[in-house]
């Protein structure tokens, strides 16, 4: 085959047009009908990068729209009255989901100014401090998660979650010992917080400490057969490391 197997050039045919026009303003209509052309086009050249291109451009559009939305449910939900009543045992949920969903669109920004604003109408709740530092923590803005940590851990030193937020961040710091302690007083305060206790286990691996990151993964393993819960990864990562040390 030549070089050019497939007469890329970018022709400004209506496949082209149509993602411009989308491009500037999105119309559901035009969206489905330049989807159609792309998947046309697709079928008689499946490896054809331009269309493979266009195609995805227009599912990433599409995506991109409905992450927004997602967020703007997430949103709505935590500003409702309802999540301060009989609906607050999912407020955790919503706070994670809008985080994630802000941090896939990249805009983190919004999310840590809508948990500043939190923060600043809510100082007295340890929530307002675990989020915005997760927030920061999502954009890699560790230095200011971990002055919102100091200020959250003065009020709140018996947050396990904090703790937990601390380790993390004093890991990304390259505070490997200090990093693990706050993660061991975060599983010690709240017995079904273990994510610290996941973390603990990849960063003993990681330090070459293949005996401590074992019996982590060993109470992570009793931690899921308590509660039954699948098991399957602890153990297979407890055996991983037995043949790591042979």
């Amino acid at each position: 085959m030549g070089s050019n197997e497939f007469h890329l050039k970018w022709e400004r045919e209506r496949k082209f047009e149509l993602r411009q026009r989308l491009e500037r303003e999105y119309d559901e209509t035009l969206w489905q009908e330049a989807v159609s052309l792309h998947e046309e086009a697709i079928a008689e050249q499946p490896d054809n990068p331009e269309y493979l291109h266009g195609y995805g451009f227009l599912l990433e559009l599409k995506a991109n729209r409905l992450l927004r939305k997602a967020a703007g449910c997430y949103e709505a939900g935590l500003n409702g009255g309802a999540i301060k009543g009989d609906y607050g045992w999912i407020a955790g949920k919503l706070h994670a989901q809008l985080i994630k969903v802000r941090g896939q669109l990249s805009e983190n920004r919004k999310s840590i100014d809508f948990y500043k604003k939190r923060l600043g109408e809510s100082p007295n709740e340890a929530d307002s401090y675990r989020y915005l530092a997760k927030c920061y923590l999502t954009a890699d803005q560790t230095q200011e998660a971990q002055l919102v940590l100091q200020a959250g851990l003065k009020l709140f030193p018996t947050d396990a979650m904090l703790h937990y937020y601390k380790g993390e961040t004093l890991a990304r710091l390259g505070q490997i010992g200090e990093a693990l302690e706050a993660w061991e007083r975060s599983a010690q305060l709240d017995s079904q917080l273990i994510d610290g206790r996941f973390s603990r286990a990849f960063a003993l691996e990681r330090e070459q400490r293949l005996v401590e990151a074992i019996a982590e993964w060993e109470r992570i393993a009793d931690f899921m057969d308590l509660y039954e819960l699948d098991s399957e990864v602890p153990r297979r990562e407890i055996e991983r490391l037995k043949q790591k040390m042979r």
